[in-house]
């Protein structure tokens, strides 16, 4: 059976990341890096809108993972964003 995907009209997006662990985050990858963390973060706010609940929270000194819940607030998917010294990578 094939369902329809369907977009939700609003997502709740929360960014676990204090100021601390931002900055932290910053002067691991590099200030000259910075926007490619904004960019990372943007990526995994908006990825897949089938799902209106999105947690990113930080996993180890650079990387982020994402997880995606339905509205029953069972996870749907998750990614991580993997910073890999010039770039993030996005792996499921």
């Amino acid at each position: 059976m094939t369902t329809k995907n369907t977009l939700v009209e609003t997502r709740t997006v929360n960014i676990a990341l204090t100021a601390e662990e931002h900055h932290n985050i910053v002067e691991a990858i590099g200030h000259e890096n910075k926007r490619l963390l904004e960019q990372a973060l943007g990526y995994l706010s908006t990825w897949n809108l089938n799902y209106p609940i999105v947690n990113i929270y930080l996993d180890g000194n650079t990387d982020m993972v994402a997880v995606y819940k339905r509205a029953d607030l069972e996870t749907g998917y998750v990614i991580g964003a993997v910073w890999h010294e010039d770039h993030y990578g996005f792996h499921s």
